[in-house]
């Protein structure tokens, strides 16, 4: 189990991580993003394609191919499982604001934020065993 410094030391390690990432994003033009976008078409294990802007994101971290990503839990879902030691890569997920006391949401597009996801590549993955599923 993590103590509370190991927990804040890992919070802002992956905090500066997105600093790095986010600037170098900004230092690219539009017509940059939209050049990797195009490129690699990155999908999820649903068959979505990611934004440009999360595409860039994952190629900014990693030189992986990317090609299909998901998270821990899709992936098993979709009967495969992420090899033991392999990293995650970060991607931005929207989810709106969450409801306050039993009252309507609102659909406004300022109440949309977005928090961090780990996903993998199906490189990172194998399919599962029937022996491991049961």
């Amino acid at each position: 189990m993590l103590s509370q410094a190991q927990k804040q030391q890992l919070r802002q390690e992956k905090k500066e991580k997105i600093i790095r990432i986010r600037k170098t994003l900004s230092e690219m033009t539009e017509e940059q993003r939209q050049a990797v976008a195009d490129k690699f078409g990155i999908v999820t294990v649903e068959g979505h394609l990611l934004t440009p802007h999360n595409q860039c994101f994952l190629v900014a971290q990693s030189e992986i191919n990317f090609s299909i990503i998901g998270g821990f839990q899709q992936w098993k879902k979709a009967g495969r499982i992420v090899r033991k030691g392999e990293h995650g890569f970060l991607i931005f997920v929207p989810a709106k604001a969450k409801q306050e006391n039993n009252s309507e949401m609102i659909s406004d597009e300022e109440d949309v934020h977005f928090f961090t996801a780990t996903v993998f590549d199906i490189s990172q993955t194998y399919v599962i065993a029937k022996s491991e599923a049961a």
